[in-house]
């Protein structure tokens, strides 16, 4: 599905005229921003924060080849490991007032991008 995707969205993003695809890029980082913020907003409420931890497995199976004996194999299979990190109440709430901070920041930068695009 992904295989399909990722040309279909490449087609649609050449279609974007020169000014929709300044003002995208010049959104980009008060999008990421907004994220942050909205992950650090959810991680308060919870009380823990997830973070993904890549993590290998490593199988031990039983082969059978052709003229041989009975032999083990093993398979390392790559994966992702979700892990619960506590969230000091304190130290989040200041992250996120900063996070809001470089917001307001970013918003005018952007502004001022946006304005600067091609009509």
């Amino acid at each position: 599905m992904r295989l399909i995707a990722l040309p279909v969205l490449l087609v649609l993003a050449a279609c974007a005229s020169p000014q929709q695809s300044c003002i995208r890029a010049a959104g980009a980082e008060l999008r990421a921003m907004d994220a942050q913020i909205a992950e650090s907003e959810a991680a308060l409420r919870r009380g823990y924060r997830v973070t993904e931890a890549t993590e290998g497995r490593t199988t031990l199976n039983i082969c059978a080849w052709p003229r041989e004996p009975v032999l083990f194999c093993t398979t390392h299979t790559p994966g992702t490991r979700a892990t619960r990190t506590e969230v000091l109440p304190a130290a989040e709430e200041a992250r996120l007032l900063e996070l809001r901070r470089e917001r307001a920041r970013l918003a005018a930068v952007t502004a001022e991008r946006v304005a600067a695009c091609p009509a």
